[in-house]
């Protein structure tokens, strides 16, 4: 850890003619208008400082003294959202010597693992302090986006640096007041850090083309919207006016009964690869409308439509219901106009500063920034992704918007086609080829292992079986065979999915709407019947899972709940349930309730509370019932907590630090610089290699993923290796080895 003396304290005012928001971090750093204007610092404990050239860029040929000794003697520098002082720092300069990722810290990240809000603002509020200037963003915007030279504005220009200076304090007291992070995960956060400065290659003649035809698309989308509804809908923004249409046009009671609030709409289940960064402007914004259009209500219809069309055929009012509905899901998303974000964040065809490290503060996984790559539709073209490769060349080439709606599989509109054709944008270089590793099924290793009993070994066996031998059922072969009572040799392929859905939905005390929201993402419908029989029978054969999580039976509480709460009822007794232990420390942050994964990091749950919230009726009204609910502090609110939270928060932690471990000791390798990494998305490794060394990489990535942590020892991982020159989920594009 670093104390506040060790560190010297930074925060970078701008100004520059591009968006910040819209170019990214690098691309705005690198842009020759931006400069540095002023540098507010502080040594240690020392009074913070201000640097400034009256509005010229900042030289390095005239720092302050004490700020060139400090440097020189390697001191460690902080700054709140660090990616952006540091890309300031080797890029919007004069003869700045260059900032490593090893000589920053970022105080966000040690206050966003406590739960505090991750601006710093609020961060200092909520812990007691001044917070910001008041003044401080009609400042900024007239020096650093108007660029208003510092001598027509002299007093304000005062206040400015004021304003900076101040940032500088509020950054330290946070830093001060929140626990102090642990050298092992500062450099896991350089790790990542040079992943992020290293980027990812674009195919910019391909994103070039896409955008243009997503543009084209939106406006396409819009005139068939306006035919099918008879001029009703003329964006597939309005969300109001499509499901108001919708409503009126489909005959299906049920289906209708999908649109209309009080009828339960799936929560997001934060997929990795599912692309739920919804730019969903909603130009009918009503949040007193009975109707609701949210992204799962349009999937559920969707499905309940497909499962129609298949068992009997669709209506011409379903037909165009389902059009409809199809066009809003993706056209009211965010990939189509991801390859615009590309094009715009891009710097010499490099997409760089793309992660937040332990951006899912709850359990410190990393999160996506800039232009989302980590939140990719995971679907595919075709059976296997097969029409993708085509579609990719067919772009390239230059097709029209007429050639791509006409391609293979013409079924699919083409903004759905421009959904599933992002992730072929990120290319190895020349020569190279991209060489990933998968961990397979990790979270559903992961949980029964932390919950070391008995039963949840014999789940641990299922998945060593399987690895040593692949013709044996797997995990989720063996649950749909308990589900559907048949012998597991029986089980057929929709079966599989089935089981899959449940092992995957069900695991962390989810009921029937957390499965029928995860068989949604595999395009699969389920009444609330079906679910609760697959419910019923996922948790009668796995026992050790409703152990793990915990309840309270003849008095006692156990598992992951009656170890959280025996924590908090005796502050600083550590308890423990399987391989998680918890403690309750009262002078944290107004009271913490503290979960310690294997790893030994821990995961922070402030002023965990009891507290009464309305009950609400199928229209989401109060229906003046009261239940009682336990929550804790979470950046700006309160979120609820019970033994569901627990339980995903541990497994996705541990996943976490599995992930962490391995790049870490991966980008630390000298002997593997050969094969840098260029992109993670959660359980994915993604590596670039010359393409004589593709078999090479694999075999060494694989060892590299199965190499555990003295802290994972008797866990099951199993991963899998591919390579080709761009980054895809086609076992199409695989198979065919696409170079």
């Amino acid at each position: 850890m670093f104390n506040v003396s060790d560190l010297i304290w930074l925060d970078f005012e701008s100004a520059g003619a591009l968006d910040l928001k819209a170019a990214g971090t690098l691309r705005y750093a690198t842009e020759p208008s931006t400069r540095a204007i002023v540098l507010a610092y502080a040594i240690g404990d020392a009074p913070a400082l201000t640097w400034h050239a009256d509005g010229a860029i900042l030289d390095w040929n005239h720092p302050p003294n004490d700020l060139r000794a400090a440097f020189d003697r390697g001191m460690i520098f902080a700054a709140w959202n660090a990616s952006f002082d540091s890309a300031i720092w080797n890029y919007a300069t004069l003869g700045f010597p260059f900032l490593a990722p090893e000589r920053v810290i970022d105080p966000m990240i040690q206050a966003g693992i406590s739960n505090l809000p991750t601006d710093l603002e609020s961060a200092s509020r909520a812990l007691g302090g001044a917070g910001k200037q008041k003044d401080g963003k009609k400042l900024i915007k007239l020096f650093c986006v108007q660029g208003a030279d510092p001598r027509d504005y002299p007093e304000a220009w005062q206040r400015f640096l004021t304003y900076a200076r101040r940032d500088v304090g509020e950054m330290r007291d946070v830093y001060r007041r929140t626990r102090p992070l642990p050298l092992a995960e500062w450099q896991q956060y350089w790790a990542f850090e040079r992943i992020n400065r290293r980027g990812v290659k674009l195919d910019m003649p391909y994103v070039h083309r896409a955008a243009a035809l997503a543009a084209e698309d939106a406006v396409a989308s819009g005139r068939r919207l306006n035919e099918l509804t008879n001029g009703a809908v003329t964006r597939v923004t309005q969300a109001q006016g499509i499901a108001t249409w919708l409503y009126d046009n489909l005959a299906d009671a049920a289906m209708r009964a999908i649109l209309t609030v009080g009828v339960p709409a799936d929560n997001d289940n934060n997929d990795d690869d599912d692309d739920d960064d919804d730019d969903d402007d909603d130009d009918d914004d009503d949040d007193k409308a009975e109707l609701s259009l949210t992204r799962d209500r349009v999937g559920r219809l969707l499905a309940t439509l497909e499962v129609k069309r298949v068992n009997g055929g669709l209506s011409t009012d379903e037909t165009k219901a389902c059009e409809a509905a199809t066009l809003r899901l993706f056209g009211a998303g965010a990939s189509p106009k991801k390859f615009a974000r590309l094009e715009a964040q891009q710097v010499d065809g490099v997409l760089r500063d793309q992660y937040r490290f332990s951006g899912g503060f709850q359990t410190g996984r990393m999160s996506s920034k800039a232009a989302q790559i980590q939140n990719l539709t995971r679907d595919v073209l075709g059976e296997d992704g097969v029409a993708e490769a085509p579609l990719v060349d067919a772009i390239a080439d230059g097709c029209s918007y007429a050639e791509l709606a006409a391609a293979e599989p013409v079924d699919v509109p083409v903004v759905r086609k421009l959904a599933l054709l992002v992730r072929p944008a990120l290319i190895a270089g020349p020569g190279k080829v991209f060489v990933w590793g998968d961990w397979s099924a990790i979270e559903a290793r992961i949980t029964p292992w932390l919950a070391a009993s008995e039963g949840a070994e014999r789940v641990l066996d299922i998945f060593r079986a399987n690895d040593a031998d692949p013709t044996l059922p797997d995990i989720y072969t063996i649950a749909a065979a308990d589900i559907v009572h048949k012998d597991p040799s029986a089980i057929i392929k929709p079966e599989r999915q089935i089981g899959k859905v449940a092992t995957l939905s069900l695991q962390f005390g989810g009921s029937v709407g957390a499965l029928q929201d995860m068989a949604l993402s595999y395009h699969i419908h389920l009444d609330a019947a079906e679910a609760r029989r697959i419910v019923d029978a996922w948790r009668e054969a796995n026992p050790w899972a409703r152990e793990f999580w915990g309840a309270h039976r003849g008095g006692e509480s156990f598992g992951l709940w009656g170890a959280a709460m025996r924590a908090w009822e005796i502050p600083g007794q550590i308890t423990t349930a399987g391989r998680i232990a918890f403690v309750y420390r009262e002078d944290y942050l107004g009271g913490a309730l503290f979960m310690a994964l294997p790893s030994g990091r821990l995961l922070t749950y402030p002023r965990p509370r009891w507290r009464e919230v309305d009950v609400l009726d199928q229209n989401d009204k109060p229906t003046g019932e009261k239940r009682t609910e336990l929550s804790f502090r979470r950046a700006h609110g309160r979120a609820k907590l019970w033994h569901g939270t627990l339980a995903e928060n541990a497994t996705q932690g541990c996943a976490a630090d599995i992930l962490r471990t391995t790049v870490t000791r991966i980008e630390t390798n000298p002997a593997l610089a050969f094969m840098p990494i260029r992109m993670t998305t959660h359980d994915e490794i993604v590596c670039e290699v010359d393409e004589a060394r593709a078999e090479e990489a694999k075999a060494i990535l694989r060892r590299e993923m199965l190499t555990l942590p003295d802290w994972a020892a008797g866990l099951p991982l199993a991963s899998d290796e591919c390579s080709c020159s761009y980054y895809t989920k086609s076992k199409a594009a695989l198979r065919g080895g696409k170079l």
